[in-house]
């Protein structure tokens, strides 16, 4: 592909990301945190009764997105920052997901459970068992801490697979190798995550808006990356521009058009969420 043809592209993604930019800042109503609230909106219910609180302010998005969102991140920071494995091409051998799996499908199933909760449909009375005021369909009553890590590790389980597949689509200088390579850095990855998660647990309800700031704005930014990340790899398979990026700076004709995905992403989402219940604040139907 030509140089002035993706100058053209870079500076055109430039462009519209800053106009994306100023309509967040310039064309949603209030302060940062409620712009975030805006990002967060794209992707997550925001239900009070299933969200954190910090400061008296509810975070951008619900107790399992939160964690979620800031473990996908934290994932890959510890990928790329941490281990310096922005090289590596390879998935991780087959027994490192199997964790991974039972995380998804936990993840899952306490979904379904809390959900189900919400409505009063419980398993346990259907099989001759006690019925435990405000249950779900498994049975038990849903708790903030496991929405919390239950979304953490999934974050975890989802950060495995977009770092060598992101490593794949972009860089020419890749490595044949794996991008997590032992058990001893699998435990190092679940350690930092389940630290991460045990700090967001402390710091919900306290009355910091340091805290406030630092917790939404790190989750958002885990919003963000994903979305970004995977713009950045549908521009790179559209223009059948694969491996060519041998730094950070090659790469930011992708990334910046990966921004650009991510905004359209968002501003399509709470668009489609307003016209249909007026809010980006819950669900009325199920307030």
């Amino acid at each position: 592909m030509r140089r002035e043809y993706l100058s053209l592209l870079r500076w055109l993604g430039v462009a519209l990301a800053a106009l994306s930019l100023g309509f967040l800042i310039f064309g949603t109503p209030g302060g940062f945190l409620r712009k975030l609230d805006y990002i967060g909106a794209a992707v997550c219910h925001r239900r009070a009764s299933h969200s954190f609180f910090i400061a008296g302010h509810q975070l951008p998005v619900c107790q399992r997105c939160t964690g979620t969102f800031s473990g996908a991140l934290t994932g890959i920071l510890v990928h790329w920052g941490l281990w310096k494995r922005r090289r590596s091409q390879q998935f991780p051998r087959w027994p490192f997901f199997i964790l991974p799996l039972i995380f998804a499908v936990l993840w899952v199933l306490d979904g379904l459970n809390s959900s189900t909760a919400d409505i009063g449909i419980s398993l346990l009375p259907r099989l001759g068992g006690q019925a435990v005021p405000g249950a779900g369909l498994l049975g038990y009553v849903p708790q903030p801490w496991l929405r919390l890590l239950t979304g953490t590790m999934m974050g975890l389980s989802m950060s495995l697979v977009l770092v060598p597949v992101f490593n794949q689509a972009l860089w020419s200088d890749g490595e044949e190798k794996a991008t997590l390579r032992s058990g001893r850095e699998f435990t190092q990855l679940l350690v930092i995550e389940g630290s991460v998660a045990g700090l967001v647990f402390l710091l919900q309800g306290t009355s910091s808006p340091l805290a406030l700031y630092v917790v939404a704005s790190y989750t958002i930014a885990g919003v963000i990356a994903m979305f970004t990340l995977l713009g950045a790899m549908i521009f790179i398979l559209a223009l059948y521009r694969e491996n060519m990026a041998a730094g950070w700076r090659e790469a930011r004709v992708p990334l910046v058009w990966g921004v650009v995905f991510a905004a359209f992403v968002v501003g399509f989402m709470d668009a489609a969420r307003l016209w249909i219940t007026g809010t980006i604040d819950g669900v009325p139907a199920l307030s």
